[in-house]
């Protein structure tokens, strides 16, 4: 029996465009959550307004990665590689772990309330 296989595009990878209002609430968090290497990208573009380069600092917040790709994103990006968590498997479920772990070091070093 033959088949015939057919790729199908179905979505492109596109970074959003933050608002003043969104970048002011990205600029005052703790933990931002990646899951993408296009995401860590995007986020750093809106968070310096389209002003990053691969010299910039990192923003002072933690990243929470469902993956380790993405997290390997992040230190490629600067990211000091403690205030990057991630699970051992990719996953939602460890994804959670690696933000409620992201969590309870800022609760540990008195940065969160």
């Amino acid at each position: 029996e033959q088949f015939e296989v057919v790729r199908l595009n179905t979505y492109d990878t596109v970074t959003a465009e933050w608002t003043d209002e969104q970048r002011t609430a990205a600029q005052s968090c703790h933990i931002a959550c990646f899951a993408s290497p296009s995401s860590v990208k995007g986020w750093l573009k809106n968070y310096y307004n389209d002003n990053c380069d691969e010299t910039q600092t990192p923003p002072p917040v933690l990243a929470a990665c469902i993956g380790q790709t993405s997290a390997t994103a992040c230190e490629e990006l600067g990211w000091d590689r403690e205030h990057i968590f991630f699970p051992d498997s990719p996953g939602i479920e460890g994804w959670v772990d690696a933000i409620k772990r992201a969590a309870k070091s800022l609760n540990t070093a008195g940065v969160a309330s």
